[in-house]
């Protein structure tokens, strides 16, 4: 599924030579109720948030020995459990997959004499997905271009390109044939390939990293992964990196000795030695999408006026006619206490767990059955 402008030609923001630009307006995000509860009162204090597309039914919290808020941060048994979880030891551990999104663009300009980075200035991400890529390119300097389709990336010149499996807002899953298409083109032109894994422990057979059969990634490859997602810890704050020996050290440095806390660092370890929670949560998505789709989401098609969707593990998104619809709708469902995230022409709903799934089927009555909610239908 293409979503997005039909043209991949550069916007408009002229190279500023990587001359970083600190200042610029960050993108919004989800998981965001805080903010409206400040901003709308008491009524929102029992929304049903379902803005952010993590695991509504996460990983259980266990009890932790106060030791570990006293404790500087070690990070080899986490390494340790993450190389069996993964298949592959991680080559660094930051504060959230964002962590590591904030430091590529600083690490590769550090080193730039040994890419093309000195020659071309652009940064290719998809039109709608994680906007956050985008910003870290642009504010350290570089220019931002659009994709619709991988393939178009085979075509354009480009220092870096940023694919996101499975895309966030759009549920785009890459081939593995088209990934290693980029991954040899890259190679091929001494060019980059950032490839963000946030949510593809919900659908773990998608990863690059069961395919990467070499020792060592290729010196053209950065994959991401998170716990914030599938695990439900964003929280914690705890990503992690794959890439060439190469750029081990320069990443770590820039990463900073401590990271991510000491408790993180334990919590995360143990959820994933916890292989029969995995399981169990792989089998209870099912679950719970089988019953959004019958229960649920025939009247959230009603109400967007869309059945242009895309069902994710985690997440649905609607594609709406516009932007003025779209926040037309989402401040409707604030009225019945249901919280989304609104996108430029989109709403995304998180899966939600099992338990909300009433809640949630009575508040998109009770909005059908409003003045508003009839003229949706």
């Amino acid at each position: 599924m293409s979503v997005g402008l039909k043209s991949s030609k550069l916007d408009s923001t002229s190279s500023l030579g990587n001359v970083p630009n600190l200042e610029s307006t960050p993108p919004k995000h989800g998981g965001d109720l805080a903010y409206w509860q400040r901003k709308v009162g008491s009524k929102a204090l029992n929304w049903l948030d379902l803005s952010s597309a993590c695991n509504r039914e996460p990983w259980p919290i266990p009890e932790i020995a106060p030791s570990l808020w006293m404790d500087l941060p070690d990070q080899a048994d986490l390494l340790d459990e993450a190389e069996r979880y993964f298949g592959r030891r991680p080559n660094a551990i930051g504060a959230g997959s964002q962590h590591i999104i904030e430091s590529l663009p600083p690490m590769l300009l550090a080193c730039q004499s040994s890419t093309q980075l000195v020659a071309n200035q652009t940064v290719f991400v998809p039109r709608i997905g994680y906007q956050e890529h985008a910003f870290a390119w642009k504010k350290w300097g570089f220019d931002i271009a659009y994709y619709d389709a991988l393939e178009e990336l085979l075509e354009q010149e480009w220092a870096v390109a940023v694919v996101i499996q499975p895309n966030n807002p759009t549920g785009e899953i890459a081939s593995g044939k088209a990934l290693s298409q980029l991954i040899a083109h890259a190679e091929q032109k001494g060019v980059h390939l950032v490839v963000d894994e946030a949510f593809i422990d919900a659908c773990p057979e998608l990863s690059l990293l069961n395919h990467q059969n070499s020792s060592d990634l290729s010196e053209s490859l950065f994959i991401m992964r998170s716990v914030g997602k599938f695990f439900g810890l964003a929280g914690a704050r705890v990503g992690f990196a794959f890439c060439s020996s190469k750029w081990q050290a320069a990443l770590n440095n820039l990463l900073g000795p401590w990271p991510v806390a000491t408790a993180s660092l334990y919590l995360v370890q143990l959820a994933f030695a916890d292989k029969a929670w995995q399981s169990q949560a792989l089998q209870g998505l099912k679950v719970r999408q089988a019953a959004f789709v019958e229960r649920v989401m025939p009247k959230f098609n009603t109400i967007f006026d869309s059945q242009d969707y895309v069902l994710s593990p985690l997440f649905v998104t609607w594609f709406l006619d516009s932007h003025e619809y779209a926040a037309q709708v989402f401040e409707m469902l604030h009225q019945v206490g249901v919280h989304t995230r609104l996108g430029e022409g989109w709403i995304r709903v998180a899966l939600p767990a099992l338990r909300e799934m009433d809640a949630l089927n009575s508040a998109l009555i009770r909005l059908l059955k409003t003045e508003g909610g009839r003229e949706l239908a």
